[in-house]
């Protein structure tokens, strides 16, 4: 599923097809609902050239919330060692083998050959989508988090109170399982609360 398909796709479990110019923004809204309460989304990604600043700085994937491991692409290497920043820079090798956190920066050590690559594995939330043909990971695998999300805010709009408690216990519980899984993986869940439409909760 994409972003278009999960516009009409709201639309349609909502039979609303009149809030077409809304639907957007139950969507958006959603996706801050998102990154409010899921705990983060194992990804994985790629840096690359189009990705450095200067030297060895790179700028990082939007809405990283932590590295897990950053390796060499085609290459039969470990994966980099996170250090200090000053650590890092007083490192006088050749070969890439330590990396040092710097905002929404990283900066390798040795400096990285023209046009190599790095392979990531993150946890964090995807970027909001924007155009139609957008997708993630997490729509495709998790399609109830985002339908029911975006329809607890339609039913918000039109004050259906019931229906948006119903569409917002059907989010919560996909959302708390996934963070279950989650914290399986991780060592330790960690489940964010309910949100309560019916007696003032934020939405």
């Amino acid at each position: 599923m994409n972003y278009g398909e999960l516009k009409t796709a709201v639309l349609d479990d909502a039979h609303r097809p009149d809030l077409t110019g809304q639907v957007a923004r139950f969507i958006r809204e959603c996706e801050g609902m998102i990154r409010r309460e899921l705990r983060a989304f194992v990804q994985t990604g790629t840096l690359g050239e189009s990705d450095r600043v200067a030297g060895g700085v790179y700028t990082l994937p939007p809405y990283l919330l932590e590295l897990r491991a950053i390796t060499p692409a085609d290459e039969d290497a470990d994966a980099l060692e996170q250090v200090s920043l000053l650590t890092v820079r007083r490192y006088t090798g050749v070969s890439p083998l330590q990396y040092a956190m710097r905002g929404d920066t990283i900066e390798i050590r040795g400096t990285p050959a023209t046009d190599a690559e790095f392979d990531l594995e993150y946890l964090g939330h995807p970027a909001p989508l924007a155009d139609d043909t957008d997708e993630n990971d997490l729509l495709t695998d998790h399609e109830a988090i985002y339908t029911q999300g975006a329809l607890f805010y339609l039913y918000g709009h039109t004050q259906d109170l019931e229906l948006a408690n119903s569409a917002l216990e059907i989010w919560t519980d996909a959302v708390n399982k996934l963070n279950e899984q989650i914290g399986r993986k991780l060592g330790g869940a960690s489940v964010s609360p309910a949100y309560n439409f019916g007696t003032g909760g934020s939405y």
